[in-house]
């Protein structure tokens, strides 16, 4: 990629923000896997910018949790424990309940429709084994519902725990049906559509928490077969 291109790839956004968004893209899709290490003046030539932006990019990623930045040694991919995910998960189950309920009496029928797309999207990348498609639309999912609440508190709290567990659940998926985990949006939109607050939230709780309970099964074997050699079982790098 030239740097006129990147120039205008990086239009109209803070450098550090587009930074961010393809380190954490790459993480997703395996092309820096856990325990790789992150050149910053490597990134920095590579983008066509300099260090700061790539730096600041970084820094902003370590504190979601999604990298660890050491002196003089830069940043290297983490590895988090399944209960880490699953505390992340815990949270997620009270955040997105609230936002369910708050949302049943405001959200819209194009935020309505725009829901729909996003779980006809998730089954779509499930069936093509696009995993990282599938958590993409997921998070798109909630974070509907979280804006349609119209809570600021709510839509920062999401978007500082989204990333987090974005990055690591789509290490997970390749390994376990979660066909059902993805169905279980369905009962979150049916009680949107019906405005009813707590049915809405009782079925986005249930739905985290089983997320929660399934990284708690699966999770575990993944990383201690993948990190000790710096890469996952079925996650190698993009080209």
């Amino acid at each position: 990629m030239t740097r006129s291109q990147q120039s205008s790839d990086f239009g109209g956004e803070l450098l550090s923000a587009t930074v961010r968004r393809l380190v954490l893209d790459r993480i997703i899709r395996g092309h820096y896997p856990p325990g790789e290490r992150i050149v910053e003046f490597k990134l920095a030539k590579e983008l066509g910018v300099s260090q700061s932006p790539v730096r600041e990019g970084l820094r902003e990623l370590a504190a979601v949790g999604i990298v660890t930045i050491h002196p003089r040694r830069g940043a290297r991919v983490r590895m988090p424990s399944s209960k880490e995910l699953a505390d992340v998960s815990l949270v997620r189950s009270e955040i997105d309940a609230l936002a369910a309920r708050l949302a049943a009496d405001l959200v819209t029928d194009e935020a309505l429709a725009e829901l729909q797309a996003q779980i006809d999207e998730m089954l779509s990348r499930l069936e093509a084994q696009d995993f990282p498609g599938v958590t993409e639309a997921d998070v798109r999912f909630h974070q509907l519902i979280v804006q349609a609440s119209a809570n600021h508190a709510l839509e920062r709290t999401f978007d500082q725990l989204a990333p987090f567990a974005r990055t690591f659940i789509t290490l997970t998926l390749p390994n376990v049906d979660v066909r059902g985990i993805v169905l279980e949006h369905l009962p979150i939109l049916e009680a949107l559509r019906d405005r009813d607050g707590d049915r809405a939230a009782d079925a986005a709780r249930t739905h985290q928490l089983h997320v929660s309970e399934l990284l708690q099964l699966h999770y575990p074997q993944v990383a201690d077969e993948g990190f000790s050699s710096g890469a996952l079982p079925g996650v190698g790098r993009t080209t």
